[in-house]
Parts: C-alpha cells; structure tokens; sequence
C-alpha cells in the first residue's frame, strides 16, 4: 500500500496565512530597533540614551520570556497571535500619537522600547505552536527553513525600510510599524484550523512559577533537547563574541557606519540564501550530520578570522557563516518542535530559548573587554576555542549525532509532557 505524498505547504491555506502574518510581523519587528534608535537620538542627542532604548526591547523580552510561555501553554494560540499583534499596532501607534501633539519623551521610547519586547514574548512561542498543529510531521523541515527566511527577511527589509522612511518624516516608519502590526494580527485571525489550548491534566500545576518550573525540568530531563540547550549556550557565546570582536575592532580601525550597514546586509542577505537552500540539504541528509558538519566548519571558517582584519575577509568569513548556520537552525528547531508535546510547546519553546541565549550578554559584553587588554587576535581565538568546546560537544551527543532526515521525522514519538 502506497503512502499519499502530503500536500505541498504552499497549497496548505491555513499555513499560508499563518506564515504571512509571521512575514509581516518581521518586517515590523525588524523596523522597531532601528526607528527608535534614530528617533531617540534625534530627540536626545545623546548615543546613550539610544542605546539604552534598544536595550530595553532585549530587558522586556528576557523578562517576559518564561511566563509568556506559561501562558501560551494555557491560552488559545490563534486568540494569542491575534491579541498580541494588535496590541503591538497600540504601543507603536502611541509615538506618532505624541508626534502630533508634541508630547514625546525618551521615558516613553524607553517604554515603547520595553513593552515591545514583553508582548513579542508571546508571539514566538504561540507561532510555533501553531506551525506544530497546522504542519505534518514530515513537513516541519521544510516550515522550519521557512521560519528561518522570514527571519532573514524581517532583519533584512527592516532596518533599511525603517532608515528610508525616518528620511521622509521621524515617525513614519512607527506609523507603518503600527500598519505592519494590525495587518499580522488580520493574518492571524484569518486561520481557520482551531488552535484551542492545550487540555490540561487534573494534576496539572496551576501556579504560573510552578508551571515555569515543569518547562524548565523538561528541558532538562529530556536528553536531546538538553544536549541543544547546552551546546546552544557554547554557541551563543562563542559565536556572538568572535562577531562583536570583528565588528569593534573594525569600527576602532575607522571603517565608517555605512561600511558596518552594508556588511550587516551582506550578513542578512547571505542568511537568507542560506535558508532558501537548507530545505534541499535537510531532505537528503541528516540532521545530525549536517549539525556536526557545519559547527565545525564554522569553527574552521572562524578560526581564520585573526589572518586579517579587512572588512572584505571579516565579511567573506561572515557570510560563509551566515550561509551555513540556518540549516541547523532549521533542522534542529523543526525536531525540538517534533518532539515536543503541544500541552508543554510554550514552556519549552520559552525555556530553551531563555537557557540557549542566557550567554549572550556575556559574549557580547566580554568582546569589548578582551578587544581592549588583549587584543584582536587573543580575543578571537578565545571566542574560537570555545567555539571548538561546542563542536566537541555536539560530536558527543548520541542524541543529536542520530537525529534523521526531516522527511524521517514522523516516525519519532513525542517526548513525554512530563519527561
């Protein structure tokens, strides 16, 4: 007995309007850094303060990160993505708002700045939940390459978009951040597949911090998921500290802003190929294998970083980066949603994010300190040696070296709920 070839994602209505709320909601959140950065420092003139505000997108979504996804485990998701997108369209509607009347403060970029990220909490982990009842098992792989892409997209499109239309008046590119976001939340509502929440056991803790806590003990008892998290947290580190080093040591050099733009765009756009083909290389190898493969390429690719400091060869390296990585982003992002049941698809999503990303701070911060005492070449083969404890630890992980093809992954069960 033959198997029917599932229906191709494109011809999956509901997974098309999901996506294109998810592609426009990026570019909106891809245009917010950039908008409140030069309308801070339009209103301020101070580097400072506008730093401090796009800081604080980062404060909120930290914060917000782990109860949102407790919540999202108790909500309706479609009802989730819908309410999140127009409250998004609010908070950014406020600052043209003020425009008008005269009235815009930093205190309330600061808040825009901070709520934006609280609410964008709740968008990724609703998403992916989402992806996981409308999309096959056998498909994931090929929607999580999509994710990828509108990610690119979103980082892409944005800033420029943003950059544009701050030269034709300061808050306009707010005004179509507020469009962008009403239009996602239309997107949203347009599903029709019901994307209830998920039922809930007679045991099941009713405290938020209690549910937190089971999200986080998931990760941590289910092997493979905690073998992501871990080397994740390596990753992050590593990989984030050799790229702020570059990036500083570029800029201490006199490379000018627009130098910085344009190599961030080749960074983006060389991302986005990157997920266009990750499709192709995870339908015909294994996850495992390509995750492997790839970190230590990267380790490789990285570790040439100190041969020179042109902005041509930090760019060269960058991109062969940035071309690589959405494969395994991809691929282990679409399993990590496999397995995961949809009663704890918040938590976990939540909880591995928050735990993989909690280094980060520190690669970045570290970079400038080790730039300046130790210079350029001693900072990135530090950031390098941590990079190639990361390719050790993926090496070792039975879990990770044998997960399959995506195309393989309905034969795998779910994990647990309670691990």
């Amino acid at each position: 007995m033959t198997e029917t070839a599932p229906t191709p994602l494109r011809r999956n209505p509901d997974y098309v309007r999901l996506t294109g709320g998810q592609v426009v909601e990026a570019v909106g959140s891809g245009m917010t850094g950039m908008a409140l950065l030069l309308l801070t420092f339009e209103l301020t003139g101070s580097s400072a303060q506008a730093g401090l505000v796009s800081a604080a997108y980062g404060v909120g979504h930290l914060a917000a990160g782990l109860p949102a996804g407790a919540l999202v485990d108790r909500w309706d998701r479609r009802r989730t993505l819908v309410v999140t997108g127009l409250l998004l369209a609010v908070v950014m509607a406020t600052v043209p708002i003020a425009g008008a009347l005269g009235t815009i403060t930093f205190g309330h970029l600061l808040a825009v700045a901070l709520v934006e990220g609280c609410l964008a909490s709740f968008i990724w982990p609703a998403g992916r939940a989402a992806i996981k009842t409308i999309v096959p098992p056998e498909q994931l792989g090929t929607a999580a390459t999509v994710t990828q892409a509108r990610m690119s997209v979103g980082s892409l499109v944005g800033p420029a978009l943003s950059g544009a239309l701050f030269a034709v008046g300061h808050v306009v590119p707010l005004v179509t951040n507020a469009v962008l976001y009403a239009l996602a939340a239309l997107g949203y509502r347009s599903v029709r597949t019901p994307l209830p929440a998920p039922e809930r056991t007679p045991d099941a803790s009713t405290g938020l911090l209690r549910e937190i806590g089971e999200g986080l003990r998931w990760v941590w008892r289910t092997a493979p998921i905690r073998d992501m998290v871990a080397i994740g947290m390596v990753l992050n580190l590593a990989a984030n500290g050799i790229f702020t080093v570059a990036i500083l040591a570029l800029q201490r050099d006199g490379l000018p802003p627009q130098g910085l733009g344009l190599l961030e765009s080749a960074l983006g756009a060389s991302a986005l190929v990157g997920a266009l083909l990750a499709g192709l290389l995870l339908r015909r190898l294994r996850v495992g294998t390509v995750t492997i493969a790839v970190i230590w390429s990267m380790v490789v690719l990285l570790a040439l970083m100190p041969l020179s400091p042109s902005v041509w060869w930090v760019g060269a390296l960058g991109c062969a980066v940035s071309l690589a990585l959405p494969a395994v982003n991809a691929g282990v992002g679409a399993f990590s949603l496999h397995v995961t049941p949809d009663a704890m698809q918040g938590r976990a999503g939540s909880a591995s994010g928050f735990v993989s990303s909690a280094m980060m701070p520190l690669g970045i911060g570290a970079a400038g300190f080790l730039l300046e005492h130790w210079g350029r070449t001693p900072a990135l083969l530090t950031y390098t040696a941590l990079l190639a404890v990361a390719g050790v630890l993926v090496s070792a992980s039975r879990h990770i070296r044998t997960i399959p093809r995506t195309d393989e992954f309905a034969r795998l069960p779910q994990a647990a709920a309670s691990a």
